[in-house]
């Protein structure tokens, strides 16, 4: 029984997790849009593959306080 409430526990932590991810890829690409407006598909894309909090963290504030698109591929890039 411990076993399967460990379990749920996990995939709940899993799920939260995912979302996580999602709202904060979601987050970056409104930004940029709001901020420089278009953003280019392969940017989006690259965003969307990002499966890390804290790159996606630091993504993140590059969007609220980059000057361009360009500055924020770089980022995006390293």
């Amino acid at each position: 029984m411990q076993g399967v409430q460990e379990g749920r526990v996990q995939g709940v932590q899993e799920g939260l997790e995912r979302g996580s991810l999602q709202q904060a890829r979601e987050d970056i690409l409104c930004i940029l849009r709001a901020r420089l407006g278009p953003v280019p598909d392969a940017v989006e894309e690259a965003v969307r593959r990002v499966s890390d909090l804290a790159v996606l963290s630091r993504l993140l504030e590059s969007a609220a306080t980059t000057a361009s698109l360009r500055d924020f591929e770089q980022t995006l890039g390293a």
